[in-house]
């Protein structure tokens, strides 16, 4: 009697590729929250499209492994970030209104102020924190702060989710 023949392991083909577009992602082994991670992909990383089932995508790494992402986690490969139900794509800080620094004629001090501005996820100031002040004159501190309060932000956004954060104001005098 013949030995049976092994089948050759059945390699699926691309249909195109896709960018990961939250910071970290999950890669699972099966389409589903609960299934367990196989490994994670970072923003950026080009991944093989095998299928697009809508909600998920199965996909292969770099390193040849196959597993399945979140869609709204990634882009195709020629199209935007999608947005599943009025869910924003990551994205980091930006400036709504910028800080107006303020000058004086009579500013006889020189150096470095850094503060740490508090923002919450409304993208306001909340507190600030001086955090350095190499000009030796509180007053210029003072105004360092005042200005960076003055600032209005978008807040980043990380897995449909804004997101409070810290930024460091570095004023020079």
């Amino acid at each position: 009697m013949p030995a049976p023949v092994a089948e050759a392991p059945h390699e699926e083909r691309s249909i195109g590729t896709v960018t990961v577009t939250a910071s970290e992602l999950n890669v699972r082994s099966t389409a589903s929250t609960s299934a367990d991670v196989i490994t994670k992909a970072r923003r950026g990383t080009k991944l093989t499209l095998l299928v697009d089932e809508k909600e998920w995508m199965k996909v292969r790494l770099g390193s040849g492994e196959v597993g399945w992402v979140a869609a709204q986690h990634v882009s195709r490969e020629g199209e935007k970030p999608r947005k599943r139900g009025g869910c924003p794509a990551d994205s980091d800080y930006s400036f709504v209104k910028t800080p107006t620094p303020a000058f004086s004629d009579r500013q006889e001090k020189h150096g470095l102020v850094v503060v740490d501005a508090y923002v919450d996820t409304k993208g306001n100031v909340t507190a600030t924190k001086v955090v350095t002040n190499t000009t030796g004159d509180e007053t210029l501190a003072f105004l360092t702060q005042r200005e960076i309060k003055g600032a209005k932000f978008v807040a980043p956004v990380r897995n449909c989710v804004s997101r409070a954060f810290v930024f460091t104001y570095k004023r020079s005098f």
